[in-house]
């Protein structure tokens, strides 16, 4: 299996980040991909701006998008989406598109910061999807501190590979380590599960800015908790990879 991990620039609007994800399909295509993983709310973008961004209408329609062209180049697709359910509610979820451009799973993040639950509802399940014949999960972004609820739900043996999509950085009041503790996180859930862990990265936050100085980064782990390779910090690009190597070729991409 060869996966792209797209760790592309962030942007204000649907439109802008749509045009960033179609960029990344491709390339990730045209480089032999098999699977292709973004950050955690790709497709609207993780911005101040999220309520604007985040109705059904203007998602979905992004989704249908990815769908066609992951069933054009026949490219698997893990994105991070909007998520609705009854009563309005929303939900920051992981999509996990075939490379038929079907769905197979819907994964909606349980463990949400206290700013993020005062937009979004809390998820109930972590289901898998088959993607390229391999059973696909997701941890989204803090829930890689939230091992025995994953354990929970996806016990030792139960996938082959689990997605962590975040925006993930060093937390700057505790002391500065290599890697940082997130990275040491991500170790024990691949070995806790047995499961190839694949963590995408936003490369540089829109908020504030000073948040960005530990993005990007995403990070590669074996089913044995060997951490097998970083992308760069703060940098844009596609890193694309043979699942269980230690090594990636990396295409720059425009912030």
């Amino acid at each position: 299996m060869r996966i792209a991990i797209a760790q592309v620039a962030m942007h204000w609007t649907t439109a802008e980040n749509m045009v960033a994800i179609e960029r990344a399909m491709r390339l990730a295509r045209d480089h032999r991909a098999q699977l292709c993983a973004f950050s955690e709310l790709a497709v609207t973008g993780f911005h101040r701006e999220i309520a604007r961004e985040a109705v059904p209408a203007r998602v979905e329609a992004a989704l249908q998008g990815v769908r066609a062209l992951a069933a054009q180049l026949q490219l698997a697709v893990a994105v991070g989406v909007p998520a609705f359910g009854e009563g309005g509610s929303r939900f920051i979820a992981h999509a996990l598109v075939d490379e038929h451009g079907q769905p197979v799973a819907t994964v909606a993040k349980r463990g949400l910061t206290a700013a993020e639950a005062t937009f979004f509802a809390r998820g109930a399940s972590r289901p898998v999807g088959v993607l390229q014949g391999l059973r696909c999960a997701a941890v989204i972004c803090r829930e890689v501190e939230d091992l025995p609820e994953v354990l929970a739900e996806r016990p030792a043996g139960s996938t082959d590979v689990i997605l962590v999509p975040g925006a993930l950085r060093r937390d700057p009041d505790k002391p500065r380590t290599d890697p940082p503790a997130y990275v040491r996180d991500i170790q024990r859930l691949a070995q806790a599960t047995r499961a190839h862990v694949v963590h995408t990265n936003w490369p540089k936050a829109l908020n504030r800015h000073e948040e960005s100085v530990d993005g990007g980064g995403g990070t590669v782990v074996g089913p044995d908790g060997e951490l097998h390779f970083r992308l760069p910090v703060q940098a844009a690009g596609v890193g694309v990879f043979r699942l269980g190597e230690r090594r990636f070729d990396r295409h720059p991409q425009p912030d």
